[in-house]
């Protein structure tokens, strides 16, 4: 019989062994205790390993979204935060709360019959002799981002001016496409406009076809013949002349025809390029009509005619989320991740390496606002 009154004790040599014990137990706890929360919260990846984050098929949490922040000229905003005051606005909803910029999905994303007749509705309405001087109050916060975008003012008319930039170089394609990388991107922008060039050296396309949205001078199509395109159709709104030599692999577009038969570039090209054009659509200063999701539209037209994993090159200014009215856009979290939305980011790439940098925050935020870098961004259709 047990003798309750005086119970049998532990020895005293034991005492080390069981606070060895005990100490086991917690750290196998505490370990067990970080993987589970780990499985909770692996969205919140770099955009480094976005890849791997858009398979991950995770529940959104409250929580989760209300943790991951990113930046913004009022500083550091929940996920959670944007989610209910920017992206569903727009009929965009967080899916992974990928840094710095998180993955969105279209609440009723519209067919592409919808995209170019929409557009097409918009390019038809009468426009302003001059390009607006201020942002319509109206539509102020649509701009904007509701407040979660900075603004200051940078006016062009380039619409009326006679001093703006006309086509150039169409005629000397053969003597273009013997330029080193420095002369040809240097082009737009001096050495930001050779991360078009590097990107497409690192990202080969032989034998592909490909279009061009938006081309003054024909860099950025004489960067993709030098890296192996086939054929290469420049969107543009001049007409351009294309030296003879060149016209079985080059041709172009005025941007309305192009809507008008966008059934017979649906799912079509194999790329895509843009460089400075897209920041500047819908703010008027070509005498283009004032869209505060014109840049949007563009992505999704985009997305609309390249083929299922069509590679899209993209340069345009990157920083904290603003606008230069009416100069341009510059991107940061916040608008990017309505950009990105269909793709899946590769790398991306400036004039000083021909090595992809990974897009983190320290590098996108750098600069004080307003202040950006014009490199350029490698996508993947989904």
């Amino acid at each position: 019989m047990i003798n309750r009154a005086n119970p049998i004790l532990c020895p005293s040599r034991f005492y080390p062994l069981l606070l060895i014990i005990g100490l086991f137990l917690m750290l196998a706890t505490l370990l067990i205790q970080d993987r589970d929360a780990a499985r909770r919260l692996p969205t919140a990846a770099p955009m480094g390993k976005l890849s791997e984050a858009l398979n991950l098929n995770l529940p959104k949490t409250e929580l989760s979204l209300k943790e991951v922040r990113v930046k913004t000229h009022r500083g550091l905003v929940s996920l959670d935060e944007l989610n209910e005051n920017v992206f569903k606005k727009y009929g965009y909803e967080i899916i992974s709360p990928t840094v710095p910029v998180p993955t969105l999905k279209m609440i009723k994303e519209p067919t592409c019959g919808e995209i170019f007749s929409e557009w097409q509705k918009i390019s038809e309405q009468p426009q302003p002799e001059y390009p607006p001087k201020e942002i319509p109050a109206e539509r102020k916060d649509e701009f904007l981002l509701y407040n979660y975008a900075a603004v200051n003012e940078w006016y062009f008319n380039d619409k009326n001016s006679n001093e703006g930039e006309r086509p150039r170089y169409w005629d000397k394609l053969s003597e273009m496409i013997t330029w080193p990388k420095e002369k040809l991107g240097g082009q737009a922008y001096g050495t930001d406009g050779v991360s078009m060039y590097n990107a497409m050296k690192f990202h080969r396309l032989d034998g592909k076809s490909g279009v061009v949205i938006g081309s003054m001078q024909p860099w950025v199509e004489v960067s993709a013949l030098v890296h192996g395109a086939a054929k290469v159709l420049t969107v543009e709104y001049n007409n351009l002349t294309i030296q003879a030599e060149f016209k079985d692999r080059m041709s172009s577009i005025l941007p309305i025809n192009f809507v008008k038969n966008w059934e017979t570039y649906a799912g079509t090209f194999d790329f895509a390029a843009s460089f400075s054009s897209i920041e500047h659509s819908g703010l008027g200063r070509y005498g283009d009509p004032m869209d505060p999701i014109g840049d949007l539209r563009e992505m999704l037209k985009i997305k609309c005619i390249l083929k299922p994993g069509g590679l899209l090159f993209l340069g345009f200014p990157l920083g904290t989320d603003a606008i230069q009215y009416n100069a341009h856009r510059i991107y940061g979290s916040v608008r990017l991740a309505m950009m990105f939305y269909g793709f899946e980011w590769l790398g991306t790439f400036s004039g000083d390496t021909e090595q992809p940098n990974d897009l983190t925050s320290e590098r996108l935020h750098s600069k004080p606002i307003f202040g950006h870098s014009q490199n350029t961004i490698v996508l993947r259709k989904l």
